[in-house]
């Protein structure tokens, strides 16, 4: 289990509340505010603002919806992504003749 039971419960009962809210276009909306949100870390990060840090934590959980929205399982989607990003760097450093 990538996250926590209790943090996957939180997200689960997020994305419930943000269904809700945005009913009939749930999917755009967060695409939408994925979209806003990174907008927003840049400006931060270029005044070297620690926000910026708590904003990229609300996209995080914005991209968790996604998945949630799909229907997927977010924990083995994670563990998938991890995968992939782990050969991809391994594969990059080994073209640059680096040892990992």
């Amino acid at each position: 289990m990538i996250l926590r039971k209790k943090s996957l419960e939180r997200i689960k009962k997020i994305h419930l509340l943000s269904s809700r809210v945005n009913a009939e276009n749930h999917r755009e909306k967060l695409l939408h505010l994925a979209r806003k949100h990174i907008d927003e870390i840049e400006q931060l990060y270029i005044k070297n603002n620690p926000h910026a840090d708590i904003e990229t934590g609300d996209l995080a959980v914005l991209c968790f919806e996604l998945i949630l929205e799909s229907g997927k399982n977010l924990d083995e989607i994670l563990e998938n992504c991890f995968l992939r990003y782990e050969r991809k760097l391994k594969q990059l450093l080994a073209e640059k003749k680096l040892q990992f």
